[in-house]
């Protein structure tokens, strides 16, 4: 038996730390499963939370994840700064606190230009949206565990052209030094068609799993 099943299980974060992990640096579920030697689809139903690995993949994914120790909070900041994957911490006004190398990267601007900006300054199109619905499901008072989202990020570039990018989205929230939660953005850019088959499979742009 490959692993019990999500609603029994001792350790209910692997679902959302694979997602994470493969979000944040841009890495498809045929490529992690190549590297914990299983198919695409066991990596699916990990995600999907229907099993858990069983002991001995979690092992192997916590070396290949280096899930464990966890990050102290005095790092977490600064290891956002350095995701190579679409990566942002943004505060309940909607104001961009840190941006990962990888979307300073999509935006072609240096992070500290964007950094201090708000959502609707930095974007238009979904991501100004799906800021207010986070915020109106009351995903900054803790009432929203995660988010998945299939959004069009749309920005203008540095040579003043609008051009946008589908990424897949997953988010949640985290407490800051200063106790107020932030947005925790991560994402990973997909085709269109995968784009077209998230928002079909989410019934819209996102998907709120809300904290019991």
């Amino acid at each position: 038996m490959a692993g019990s099943t999500g609603k029994n299980s001792s350790d209910e974060g692997w679902r959302d730390r694979l997602r994470r992990y493969r979000l944040s640096h841009n890495i498809k579920q045929s490529a992690l499963a190549e590297d914990l030697g299983v198919t695409q689809a066991m990596v699916s139903r990990w995600e999907a939370g229907l099993v858990d690995p069983s002991p001995v993949m979690q092992a192997r994914i916590r070396v290949l994840l280096a899930l464990e120790p966890a990050i102290p909070l005095v790092d977490w900041r600064r290891q956002v700064a350095l995701e190579p994957g679409l990566a942002a911490v943004i505060d309940p006004v909607g104001q961009i606190e840190t941006v990962s190398q990888g979307l300073a990267r999509l935006l072609a601007r240096p992070a500290a230009e964007i950094e201090g900006q708000y959502v609707d300054e930095a974007f238009s199109g979904d991501l100004p949206q799906l800021y207010r619905r986070l915020k109106n499901a009351g995903f900054f008072d803790e009432a929203v565990e995660t988010v998945e989202s299939a959004d069009k990020y749309c920005f203008v570039d540095k040579n003043g052209h609008v051009v946008s990018h589908c990424v897949q989205g997953l988010h949640w929230p985290h407490r800051g030094e200063d106790g107020e939660i932030r947005w925790m953005l991560t994402g990973a850019r997909v085709t269109q068609a995968e784009f077209a088959h998230l928002r079909r499979s989410q019934s819209g742009q996102i998907e709120l799993i809300f904290a019991e």
